[in-house]
């Protein structure tokens, strides 16, 4: 029950997520700059309600994408952002894509998930972070084979996720990996192997506790 209730909300994270995608667009330079503001993930609270003084800055080019986000966590917690990059929305089965699309139709929709950043939250709250992905292969993608090679129509979503309290003995695996320092159970069901298999297990929960969507 448990594992088809995590599928369910990975489903509806992202068939959700239009509402996060504030859409603001400058093209400048042959860059284009897109802000958007962070919303709790559905999986915390299905009225994926903004972040107060959050936001997320997204600037592409043909080179890649860079990504700024200036948002509140728990203190103390050790934290990850993602990318999932969809070089091919248009054969998605909506817009914007969904998990579904992400996680099982990869090959058609060309995506691929990557480690972007992490760190340590502040006592007070308020993180800021800031990841480059470039053009071309994606090391340490979740998805062998699948590069970032659509930067200007890609769809392109960030996430992050909560690792717990920082606990030494698991670092620096929990700011740089998906699964540093979390338990099995607490790792949606419906992720690869490659995933679940990035980073060392521990006793903490993983939660995935925002997110914001760019479409270009």
């Amino acid at each position: 029950m448990r594992n088809r209730k995590m599928i369910i909300i990975l489903l509806l994270v992202l068939a959700l997520a239009i509402v996060a995608f504030t859409g603001t667009t400058v093209a400048a330079n042959g860059r284009n700059r897109y802000t958007a503001t962070m919303r709790v993930h559905p999986s915390q609270d299905p009225a994926t309600p903004i972040v107060p003084g959050s936001s997320a800055t997204l600037v592409t080019s043909s080179n890649g994408a860079s990504v700024r986000i200036e948002t509140t966590l728990t203190p103390g917690h050790a934290a990850t952002v993602w990318w999932a990059i969809i070089n091919n929305p248009a054969a998605c089965a909506t817009s914007p894509c969904t998990a579904a699309d992400i996680l099982g139709n990869t090959a058609a929709v060309e995506a691929q998930v990557a480690y972007a950043t992490g760190r340590v939250v502040g006592r007070d709250g308020q993180v800021v972070f800031s990841a480059r992905l470039r053009k071309g292969a994606v090391p340490g993608g979740w998805y062998a084979g699948q590069g970032f090679t659509n930067p200007t129509g890609a769809e392109i979503h960030v996430i992050i996720n909560d690792h717990g309290p920082v606990l030494r003995e698991f670092m620096p695996g929990m700011i740089e990996t998906y699964r540093g320092g979390c338990t099995d159970e607490s790792l949606p069901a419906a992720f690869p192997d490659s995933a679940k298999a990035d980073g060392e297990p521990g006793p903490n929960t993983c939660r995935l506790v925002q997110f914001a969507i760019f479409q270009q």
